[in-house]
C-alpha cells in the first residue's frame, strides 16, 4: 500500500485522467496490497473512512460493517477507483430519466480482492456489504482531492424519494437536519429493472 500511495502522490503535476490511474494502480498487485497498519485501532462495527493521501488524488480506506449501505447517490463532481481489500463489495448502478419520471436499476455485480470498481463521472449508483457476518474493507481513490455534496443526487428506491443535496451536507443519507436538502421529491419516479 505505501507503494501505491507514492506513485499517486508522485501524480502531482500530470494531467490526471481515469486511465493514468488506472495504470498507477494495476501496476501494483492489488490482490496482495498490505493495509492492516492503516486499520489498526480501527473500529469495524460502524461505516467510517481512513484518511490516506489528499493531493493530487483522495486517498482512503473504507469500512462497511455487516450488511452495510449507503443510499443510491449520484457523483456530480468527482470519479475515482474502489479495490476491495476484504469481503465482497455489492455495486448496483441506477440511471435516472428526468423527463420520463424513470429510474432505471442494472443488474448488481458483485466484487472482490484482485479486482476494482470505476466510478465514472455523473454515476448514480448503490455500494453495499451484503455479508451477515464480515465488514467488507475498501481502498477508494478519486479526483479531484476536493469534494463536497452540493448538488448530489440521492435516490430511496423503496419510498420513490429523490432529493438534491445543499451546501451543507457533508455526507448522504435521508436522516440529515432539513436545511442539508436543497429539494426533496416524493413520488418522484417509477423503477424499471434493465434485465
Amino acid at each position: 500500500m505505501e507503494k501505491l500511495l507514492k506513485d499517486l502522490k508522485a501524480l502531482a503535476g500530470k494531467k490526471i485522467e481515469p486511465n493514468l490511474v488506472r495504470e498507477t494502480i494495476l501496476k501494483h498487485d492489488i490482490k496482495k496490497l498490505e493495509y492492516a497498519d492503516y486499520i489498526k485501532g480501527a473500529d469495524f462495527t460502524t461505516y467510517n473512512r481512513i484518511p490516506l493521501l489528499e493531493e493530487p488524488l483522495q486517498a482512503f480506506i473504507m469500512i462497511r460493517p455487516q450488511q452495510h449501505s449507503l443510499p443510491i447517490h449520484h457523483h456530480n463532481n468527482f470519479w475515482g477507483f474502489i479495490v476491495p481489500l476484504q469481503g465482497v463489495v455489492a455495486e448496483t448502478v441506477y440511471h435516472y430519466d428526468a423527463p420520463k419520471h424513470k429510474v432505471f436499476i442494472h443488474p448488481t455485480k458483485t466484487f472482490s480482492k484482485g479486482e476494482y470498481i470505476y466510478e465514472p463521472f455523473n454515476v448514480l449508483h448503490k455500494l453495499q456489504n451484503n455479508s451477515p457476518l464480515e465488514p467488507a474493507i475498501t481502498f477508494h481513490v478519486r479526483y479531484p482531492s476536493v469534494y463536497n455534496y452540493t448538488g448530489t443526487m440521492i435516490i430511496d428506491a423503496k419510498n420513490r424519494r429523490l432529493a438534491i443535496l445543499s451546501d451543507k451536507a457533508t455526507e448522504v443519507g435521508w436522516d440529515l437536519p432539513e436545511d442539508h436538502y436543497q429539494k426533496v421529491m416524493e413520488n418522484a419516479y417509477d423503477l424499471e429493472k434493465l434485465w
